[in-house]
């Protein structure tokens, strides 16, 4: 009977455990950097009133990573103070047509955003 010994599982073990703690840090900052992206484009393709109140533009922001059982996803859109004249824009009322700014946004980003996902995981692999 062959004997053999294996030496170093346990640094790989560990190196392993790093590696899964690791990925979970760069996926969401990977997500933030895409959820840039298209808060950039949003705030491109909304237009500034001339009204005293807060501004589409200077309250669109990037939430944190969330998780459900379909994946990782980021929210990036106006905030509170401004989410219910967003609606009104982005589906249009009665009495005004829709300018749909997230969806165009999206789409205009996308492929801006996949890259700067791709830059960020490219990065932690080479490190």
């Amino acid at each position: 009977m062959a004997n053999f010994e294996v030496s170093g599982l346990d640094d790989a073990i560990v190196s392993f455990d790093q590696l899964g703690e690791n990925a979970e840090k760069v996926e969401n900052k990977a997500l933030k950097a895409g959820g840039e992206v298209i808060k950039k484009h949003q705030i491109s393709n909304v237009n500034r009133s001339k009204k005293s109140h807060p501004h589409m533009e200077d309250n669109i922001t990037v939430g944190r990573p969330n998780e459900t059982d379909e994946g990782k996803f980021i929210n990036v859109g106006p905030n509170n103070k401004v989410k219910h004249r967003a609606i009104w824009l982005e589906y249009g009322t009665s009495k005004m047509p829709a300018y749909p700014f997230i969806d165009k946004s999206c789409e205009q980003g996308e492929n801006e955003a996949l890259s700067a996902m791709e830059k960020v995981f490219l990065g932690a692999i080479e490190e």
